[in-house]
């Protein structure tokens, strides 16, 4: 039985990602675990207009074929099956398309942390993927990112961010978009200084605590 509590967080969190322009349309989609079960958004769906009916169910560790009729579960069910595979700890995941962080992975430079709360959140940077058409492809090609990295920037595409919970997807979602802004009006303005390894280390250190 999927999860009242992840289910309707998510149906908020998938109106918040519309209300603040990190998808449009019917794209992105978000998926969470549960009992070796992944609950992922339909094909289609419109993430300010969730209800339940729109998580579809699929076991994990089971081979993955796309339906033939509908309701489908969304084009980049591989790639989430792909991230919760490669890691246990990932609970949660969302996928959307924020303009800033699509445009700095077009620099083909990982995202690099700027600020403590990214530190905290993300780690020392965000590698990038380059461009991969949905499917089974991109599901391989992640795997080796997400076994070191919560989250990944798509090549001309958009985001894939895991988490343990809810609210830990939805920040390190947003502290991307927002350090993708940072970064290219740093780049704009003439340097972009990431936070260097010493004072990345003291950050670790002093919160970790």
């Amino acid at each position: 039985m999927i999860s009242e509590t992840i289910c309707n967080e998510l149906i908020a969190l998938g109106a918040e990602l519309v209300a603040r322009g990190l998808v449009l349309g019917s794209g992105g989609n978000l998926s969470f675990r549960e009992d070796g079960r992944m609950w992922i958004t339909r094909s289609g769906a419109l993430l300010h207009q969730l209800s339940p009916h729109d998580f579809l169910s699929l076991a994990i560790d089971q081979p993955y074929q796309r339906p033939a009729s509908s309701p489908r579960p969304s084009t980049e069910t591989p790639m989430h099956l792909a991230a919760y595979r490669a890691s246990a700890q990932t609970q949660v995941i969302v996928h959307c398309h924020p303009s800033y962080a699509i445009a700095w992975a077009m620099q083909e430079r990982p995202l690099p942390a700027c600020t403590p709360d990214f530190a905290l959140y993300l780690g020392a940077e965000v590698p990038v993927l380059p461009f991969h058409l949905p499917g089974a492809a991109i599901g391989e090609a992640i795997t080796p990112y997400l076994r070191q990295h919560p989250a990944l920037l798509l090549g001309n595409h958009g985001i894939l961010v895991t988490a343990e919970s809810v609210a830990k997807v939805r920040l390190r979602t947003f502290h991307i978009e927002q350090t993708a802004h940072i970064c290219l009006l740093a780049a704009a303005a003439g340097q972009v200084r990431p936070l260097q390894p010493d004072e990345y280390a003291r950050i670790i250190t002093a919160y970790r605590k």
